[in-house]
Order: structure tokens, then C-alpha cells, then sequence
């Protein structure tokens, strides 16, 4: 097994940002995607910078979590402490920027994959 510099654990879901800056959630027209979470940018921008990072966290059996799965793994995050939820979907968030201090979301996190994180998903040989 590689040894990691870094390993993230928690939130994973994708984020939903209005292409219209200044507008509105209530105009948007369109939507940019990205993979969201603190947890999950986090280990992403540390496997830019050079460091080896993985996310340990849980995403839906769908669409939406093989973004997460497939972008994180394009970014050179290791993804083997990531569980696929057959029962749950993945975290979605919508969010608009309207300014520098206004930005409004909404969350989509009800019984979502990475809310059903626990113990037994994490390998301790893994961390």
C-alpha cells in the first residue's frame, strides 16, 4: 500500500453551481458540477499540490457518486477508502453566487450516502 501524506474523512456530495453570477437561485438557467464537501476538496487540492491524499467517506450507487469517484481518482486522490452506498443517494447542493457576501444554497443531504459514514467503512490499515 502507497503511504499517504493526507487523509480526509467526511462529506462527499456534488455541488450545483448557478452559472449565472449576480442572479438569483429562482433565474438560474444552468448549472456548472463539481465534486463538494470540505472533506473532499481538501483531499483534492493537497493531490494538486504534490501530497498523496485519499478521502475516506460514502457515495450513492448512481450517477452522482461516480463523479465524485472518477473526478477524485482524475485528481490523483487515492479513492480505496471510499464505500459505495447501494441504498442511499449522493449529497447534492445547489448554489448560487449572487456577490462577495451572498450565497445562497441548498442543501439535498436528507439520509444521503455520507451521512452513513461509520466505523465499520473505515480499514485500519488503510489509515
Amino acid at each position: 500500500m502507497t503511504k499517504l501524506d493526507v487523509i480526509t474523512i467526511g462529506r462527499a456530495g456534488v455541488d450545483l453551481y448557478g452559472d449565472q453570477i449576480g442572479g438569483r437561485l429562482e433565474d438560474m438557467g444552468s448549472f456548472s458540477k463539481y465534486i463538494g464537501g470540505s472533506p473532499t476538496n481538501i483531499a483534492a487540492g493537497t493531490a494538486r499540490l504534490g501530497l498523496k491524499s485519499a478521502l475516506i467517506s460514502r457515495v450513492g450507487d448512481e450517477h452522482m457518486g461516480r463523479f465524485i469517484v472518477e473526478e477524485l481518482a482524475r485528481e490523483g486522490v487515492s479513492t480505496d477508502g471510499i464505500v459505495t452506498d447501494p441504498e442511499r443517494l449522493t449529497a447534492l447542493v445547489i448554489l448560487g453566487i449572487r456577490d462577495e457576501e451572498q450565497f445562497p444554497l441548498i442543501f439535498y443531504r436528507e439520509n444521503c450516502a455520507d451521512m452513513a459514514l461509520c466505523e465499520d467503512d473505515i480499514d485500519p490499515d488503510f489509515v
